[in-house]
């Protein structure tokens, strides 16, 4: 399950750029494809609603009850869980700190894993050299739109669809580079950013293309194939309105308590273990 977590992480994709513009909606379904069932989609194994509106991106993950609250106005995501009751604050300043107190911290693991001589610890710290410097050898069909990003350790096959406003394209991707880093403090038990960091760099070469789909594969070394497939809708329905209204009046209620990032996560590791 751990495992399985760690991929959701760098496989999810949210919407296009065109939200911060003007509202839209954005469902989700993460398919396990690993073992496909007899309609060929594999088992839901996450689904998730992204709600644009007013310049502001609402991110709901049900499976981990968290709510996200991307606000380029203050430079800072606001994390919340009702059934916890707690949320916290993380400036984009201090999620630049936390990255380089991490890669500071693993450089040092990984000398470690070099210099016990084991042929298992050898192979752990080369993957986590991977993670931390991603090479993939890329490939784009043009007639397709689609985007393959290849190497020893993961596999990315990316369908893309034309995004005439370029600027967009480029907000989105932006968007989508501070939520894996994001996930990477949030979660540190999940697997590194940077692996998702070099997806969005090879999307912004292709121009005008947006990611419709997005599937993992990180066999040999591990059993697991996802897919993430998005359904995008511009507009916003009352109901829409009523979730974003219900997600603003939490942030203000006396029964959410604001902690810091530590306690948050401590509070997080405690739920999934039960």
């Amino acid at each position: 399950m751990r495992m399985l977590n760690c991929l959701l992480v760098i496989l999810a994709v949210v919407s296009p750029g065109v939200c911060f513009a003007q509202g839209m909606k954005i469902s989700t379904q993460i398919y396990d494809i690993s073992r496909m069932p007899g309609n060929g989609q594999g088992q839901v194994v996450s689904s998730s609603l992204t709600l644009c509106h007013n310049g502001r991106i609402y991110d709901y993950v049900s499976m981990a009850d968290e709510l996200v609250i991307y606000d380029t106005v203050e430079r800072q995501f606001l994390v919340l869980s009702q059934s916890r009751g707690l949320s916290t604050v993380i400036t984009f300043d201090e999620i630049r700190h936390h990255m380089e107190t991490r890669v500071r911290k693993t450089e040092e693991y990984i000398e470690e894993l070099a210099s016990s001589g084991s042929p298992s610890a050898a192979t752990e710290a080369e993957a986590i050299r991977f993670q931390m410097n991603p090479a993939f050898e890329e490939t784009f069909d043009p007639t397709r739109g689609t985007l393959v990003l290849t190497s020893p350790a993961i596999t990315y096959r990316i369908e893309t669809r034309k995004w005439e406003d370029l600027q967009q394209v480029d907000r989105y991707l932006t968007y989508r580079d501070w939520a894996a880093r994001l996930n990477s403090v949030l979660h540190p038990e999940n697997l590194f950013p940077e692996p998702r960091l070099a997806v969005n760099e090879a999307l912004r070469k292709q121009k005008h293309r947006m990611p419709v789909t997005v599937e993992l594969d990180r066999r040999p070394g591990s059993a697991g194939r996802l897919r993430a497939e998005h359904q995008i809708t511009v507009g916003l329905t009352d109901d829409d309105h009523t979730r974003i209204a219900r997600w603003e009046a939490q942030q203000k209620s006396e029964q959410i308590q604001k902690v810091p990032l530590r306690r948050y996560q401590q509070a997080a590791l405690i739920s999934k273990a039960r």
